[in-house]
């Protein structure tokens, strides 16, 4: 007589083998789709971040005057500094110049420590702390007041002229980079974001 045994489902023991071999398989799967998860919505909070930032240091250079800003640095009035540094050198305005450029947006941004930033990045940068408040703190103060260790990005944007129409206005292009300070000491040292922006003379 044929065993009846032969017919009959899996037994308890094999069910719970198959389930615990399955949740060993799906565990791990799921502590890397959490933290994906995690990844992917710090760098959008950060990437938000740094656009606001961004998005802010052009409007405040698009609001100076296109005239007075765009003169010699030594005669242009205190109004012309962005960088909120009143050191020597640091009032730039909208004269042609700063670290990076449109075609160049992975140049190394400079030293974290003020009184290091060479003299061609000289008003052309500056340092936020981590709510996003301008260094120094408190208003306009001295190069040596920023620390290195209360930054939390960096900024630094250009200024180009740019190639009027005939008979147009003149224009002048506005590239703003933004770093995380914490990206400073990794070997790309890529910007989290790059805004371009352009401004032609109103007169």
């Amino acid at each position: 007589m044929k065993d009846q045994r032969d017919g009959d489902g899996a037994t308890l023991i094999e069910t719970m083998v198959a389930v615990l071999v399955a949740l060993i398989g799906v565990f791990p799967l799921g502590g890397v789709i959490f933290h994906a998860t995690v990844v992917n919505k710090n760098q959008g909070a950060e990437t938000t971040r740094a656009t606001i930032y961004a998005q802010d240091k052009i409007e405040k250079l698009l609001s100076l005057d296109f005239a007075a800003c765009a003169q010699a640095a030594g005669a242009q009035p205190s109004t012309c500094n962005t960088t909120n540094i009143s050191s020597s050198g640091w009032t730039q305005g909208l004269l042609a110049g700063g670290p990076i450029s449109s075609s160049s947006t992975t140049t190394a941004p400079v030293a974290l420590v003020c009184p290091d930033v060479p003299s061609s990045s000289q008003g052309y940068v500056d340092f936020l702390d981590a709510n996003g408040r301008q260094l120094p703190s408190g208003g306009a103060g001295s190069c040596s007041s920023v620390t290195g260790s209360s930054i939390a990005y960096v900024r630094e944007w250009s200024v180009a002229y740019l190639t009027a129409f005939a008979g147009g206005p003149a224009m002048k292009q506005i590239t703003v980079a933004v770093y995380s300070a914490l990206a400073l000491g990794t070997g790309s040292r890529k910007p989290i974001v790059v805004l371009t922006s352009v401004r032609s003379n109103p007169n």
